[in-house]
């Protein structure tokens, strides 16, 4: 088989696509983990900032940790009837 003029370069040709398709997707790669550790530390910085907790040592301190937990809105935005749908929909 013959190699024509102009077949000649081709695999220097295809080695460059190859390159430059690999550096594109290791671009893409790494804007997409950089993004994400931005999101983390973003989230890791908003829930460290939290006051230190104190040590429990009697009864007393036990029951006033539990009063200041209940007084905390944890899923106030919660809707029990939509859960209950959404529950009876599922099954």
């Amino acid at each position: 088989m013959k190699n024509i003029k102009s077949q000649k370069g081709f695999a220097h040709l295809a080695l460059v696509l190859l390159i430059l398709v690999m550096a594109v997707v290791a671009f893409a790669g790494y804007r997409v983990v950089k993004s994400h550790q931005d999101k983390t530390a973003a989230n890791q910085t908003s829930t460290a900032i939290s006051p230190k907790a104190q040590t429990i040592q009697s009864r007393a301190d036990l029951n006033t940790a539990a009063n200041e937990l209940n007084q905390q809105p944890v899923d106030s935005d919660l809707n029990p009837n939509s859960l209950n749908s959404d529950i009876s929909n599922l099954l």
